[in-house]
């Protein structure tokens, strides 16, 4: 039975392995955004950006094919509105 895991894409590092399925993954990736979003504020960093690519891996017997890809971006404040006004 596949599983899934979270890599780093530029130092290759795994995150997360282990998990159930591709939606186990997102719900990983939303909650190490938000850790790393209040770890950023906790020390006075969340006026920069970090831009994190990771891969979503799917892992069968000794194998593991990327399946996805997901870029986070942390520090960067989201719009209210993404619409600029006419």
């Amino acid at each position: 039975m596949p599983s899934y895991q979270l890599r780093d894409t530029a130092t290759r590092q795994l995150l997360a392995r282990g998990l159930a399925d591709y939606a186990a993954a997102e719900s990983t990736l939303d909650r190490l955004d938000d850790e790393l979003e209040r770890d950023l504020a906790a020390n006075g960093e969340g006026a920069g950006r970090i831009r994190l690519r990771l891969d979503v891996e799917k892992v069968t017997a000794d194998s593991a094919e990327v399946v996805g890809h997901h870029v986070l971006l942390l520090g960067v404040d989201d719009p209210t509105d993404p619409l600029p006004a006419l």
